[in-house]
């Protein structure tokens, strides 16, 4: 769907048949790719609509949720962001702002914040959210952009939130955002769609697994800060071990040809499965014995979430958020980034201890249960909108 063809779509309605007001909500993100953030956008929009009605921005593309959302009756805007600084930006979400009139303006990370505060600025309507999800590799800030956001771009922000500790930290570290005014809402699963009894040999069948094989996933968008070519030079360490091991790859990106070549190159096509993009990952998750994730960053991962509500344990780089999430020797064990050696140590003191590989991944789906939990993160956010659609108009 083009821009013009979007901005002549007619506004959803704004009460229920009650009479109830609904909060209208705009996000605006880069993409709505398969990835935390928009995952979040999804279900925030799907799971609340008896309270809010909700539209979407991306900046850069739209991705398949485009199309999910679509169909459950949200309007998503593309508004074709050049490379470098667009200031057309400012007047294109500016248009969308009038024609959708937001209560409230969710802007998920850095970009889409900068262009939604230009735009609420031209519109002048709508209360922000900037809500801080993950980090560039290498995180480098300039002085001239810390100085920006705490002499401006701060103060357009109503409510600032990231997702864990760690991005919360580096807001204030590395772009000089005040740390008063960040509160930490971590990232939730509904843990029953994972632990709703899904049949492990019927999983593995599916994927075509065999039954007697030890099975680790990993799953995330094949891109350099994810990076699975330290996953599968650990894993061919691993394979010469224990020769039982699978590895199995869900998600596809720019970096899965070479890794497929990496793969190809060590001798482990039999071995190495490359399943590409799934919207099965809970039957994934319920054919695997072990999760592992070798990011170079990471914030509070999604994935990592619905791996531990499966049961898994977790084997994970010590980057980021993830000591946040995985707790080192209880619901998994966590390595150094990069260290493919590290790695395939930690997944094969695993893969031999069944009764470890249980405890571990019985204590993870605990602490989904109690800590990370899908109902809290949208309640913490619903109070958020509702506080700043009582407030009304711009800051």
């Amino acid at each position: 769907m083009d821009e013009s063809e979007a901005l002549r779509k007619p506004a959803s309605c704004e009460a229920m048949p009650d009479g109830v007001r609904l909060i209208r909500v705009l996000h605006i993100l880069h993409t709505l790719a398969r990835a935390g953030a928009e995952q979040l956008v999804y279900e925030m929009a799907t799971a609340n609509r008896a309270r809010m009605v909700t539209a979407a921005i991306c900046l850069d593309r739209e991705g398949p949720l485009a199309d999910q959302l679509r169909a459950e009756g949200v309007e998503v805007f593309w508004t074709h962001r050049r490379e470098g600084l667009d200031f057309g930006q400012a007047r294109r979400i500016a248009e969308i702002i009038v024609k959708f009139r937001p209560d409230v303006i969710h802007c998920h990370q850095y970009t889409p914040f900068f262009y939604g505060a230009l735009g609420r600025m031209r519109a002048r309507r709508g209360r922000i959210v900037f809500t801080e999800h993950g980090r560039h590799v290498p995180d480098v800030v300039s002085l001239k952009r810390r100085w920006f956001n705490r002499l401006f771009l701060a103060r357009q922000a109503d409510r600032i939130t990231a997702v864990c500790g760690f991005s919360r930290q580096s807001l204030i570290e590395k772009d000089g955002m005040p740390g008063d005014r960040i509160e930490v809402i971590y990232n939730g699963v509904a843990p029953e769609r994972f632990e709703q009894a899904i049949d492990r040999s019927g999983a593995r069948q599916r994927l075509g697994v065999p039954e007697d094989k030890l099975v680790i996933v990993q799953v995330g968008t094949f891109r350099a800060v994810k990076d699975q070519a330290t996953a599968i030079r650990a894993f061919a360490k691993v394979s010469r071990e224990i020769p039982r091991a699978m590895l199995v790859f869900g998600g596809d990106g720019p970096d899965l040809p070479a890794c497929r070549e990496l793969a190809s190159d060590l001798g482990l096509q039999a071995s190495v499965v490359f399943l590409g993009s799934r919207d099965d990952i809970p039957q994934v998750l319920a054919a695997a014995d072990i999760m592992l994730m070798t990011s170079l960053s990471e914030a509070h991962s999604v994935s990592l979430l619905e791996g531990m509500a499966s049961g898994l344990p977790i084997v994970a780089t010590r980057v980021g958020g993830i000591p946040e999430t995985v707790l080192d020797g209880q619901t998994g064990l966590l390595a150094p980034a990069g260290n493919p050696c590290a790695i395939g140590d930690c997944l094969m003191r695993l893969l031999r201890d069944e009764k470890r590989r249980r405890d571990m991944g019985q204590a993870g789906r605990e602490r989904v249960r109690s800590r990370f939990g899908r109902n809290d993160m949208h309640r913490r956010y619903m109070d958020i909108y509702g506080e700043l659609a009582r407030l009304g108009g711009p800051a």
